[in-house]
């Protein structure tokens, strides 16, 4: 299979639409909050044009097979934290390939490319993170399988 790996432009835009809503799609599969609200596709286009494609502070790289797009990640760049010594680093959102093509190593050279991203920042990013939605045993092992260690867990609480 090849599979070529590149940065998003503009007019990937609503192609991408199919990939974003598996993505949420599988993560309502774990909590149904992340079900769309009725303008989420046009709400998410403009934040895709508006803040991710050219942006200094994030990025999206697209694996594109036989003229289709099969894969997705977002990269970002955050700042340093104000009090702690959490410095600057790449947090990785959005991360998504096709049914069909998963397990033939789509979602690791998305990973490498965000990482590669990360690392030619003029920023000096020592690290990244991702967060895997509890429940997704899948998820959380393949990114333990590419090097991420888990390093906290978010609890919440419902508020009455």
């Amino acid at each position: 299979m090849d599979v070529e790996i590149r940065r998003a432009t503009t007019e990937d835009g609503p192609a991408l639409l199919d990939l974003w809503h598996g993505f949420t799609e599988h993560l309502s599969e774990y909590d149904e909050r992340y079900q769309h609200k009725e303008d989420a596709d046009d709400r998410w286009l403009q934040y895709f044009e508006n803040q991710l494609v050219d942006s200094k502070y994030g990025a999206v790289f697209i694996a594109v097979a036989d003229d289709d797009i099969v894969g997705v990640i977002e990269a970002r760049l955050t700042g340093d934290h104000p009090i702690f010594r959490l410095s600057d680093h790449g947090y990785i959102n959005g991360h998504y390939v096709a049914e069909s093509y998963r397990d033939e190593g789509v979602g690791d050279a998305l990973v490498e490319a965000a990482v590669d991203w990360f690392a030619e920042s003029d920023r000096d990013i020592s690290f990244c993170r991702v967060d895997v939605i509890e429940g997704d045993d899948q998820g959380r092992k393949a990114y333990e399988r590419m090097g991420f260690s888990p390093v906290e867990h978010v609890y919440e609480r419902q508020v009455e």
